[in-house]
């Protein structure tokens, strides 16, 4: 009976563990941290076009507000002009609170620590985008472009991607670029830094 006992004890230590290392990007939270911040639905419903708001703020740059619409959440764009990285809100539909929040690239990726409050205000979780990135950062990602491939990260001509390959389980970066009437791809290891893939295809008109 004693040995049983063992037995179920260590296979529930082996189980929680397999758990914690499978959710290494989530931080679960245990403090009392809270936001106030809330979504100004008067001002944006009293101001909207074609079912979005869009305005300069002085300390968010350009703003795009959109959703609430049948219950859906609101949610919030918003960059500076000269800066490559923008915010992304969303408030819950009902209490107008801020549910999530975090930094996005421009162009299309989820970057740093995305936060998730529930309807009352509290962090719920934290969410590390750049985990599976860690070992080929941001940093040298903007180096290589930059430096080596001599590219301006504003020009709308240069994309830059990232995900983790549902086949091998791998993290990619994939750059696009324009040259003449092709587009340039790089795929890079986000592992190794390696560059596993490169070619052109030839612009559709």
């Amino acid at each position: 009976m004693i040995r049983r006992i063992i037995t179920l004890f260590t296979l529930l230590v082996v189980i929680s563990s397999c758990k914690a290392q499978g959710n290494n990007n989530i931080k679960q939270n245990k403090t009392s941290e809270r936001t106030t911040e809330k979504f100004d639905s008067w001002t944006y419903y009293t101001h909207r076009e074609n079912d979005d708001y869009e305005f300069k703020s002085y300390l968010k740059g350009k703003v795009r507000q959109f959703g609430g619409e049948n219950g859906s959440n609101y949610f919030e764009y918003a960059k500076k002009d000269k800066e490559l990285f923008g915010t992304y809100r969303e408030y819950y539909n009902k209490s107008k609170t801020l549910k999530l929040i975090g930094k996005y690239y421009y162009n299309d990726f989820e970057s740093g620590i995305w936060k998730e409050y529930d309807e009352n205000g509290y962090l719920i979780a934290e969410y590390d985008q750049d985990a599976p990135y860690k070992n080929y950062p941001w940093g040298k990602v903007e180096k290589f472009v930059k430096e080596e491939l001599k590219l301006d990260l504003f020009d709308k001509n240069v994309s830059i991607r990232r995900n983790v390959s549902d086949k091998t389980n791998i993290p990619v970066w994939i750059i696009h670029y324009k040259v003449g009437s092709n587009i340039v791809f790089i795929k890079i290891n986000a592992n190794t830094g390696e560059i596993i893939k490169k070619g052109t295809n030839p612009i559709i008109k």
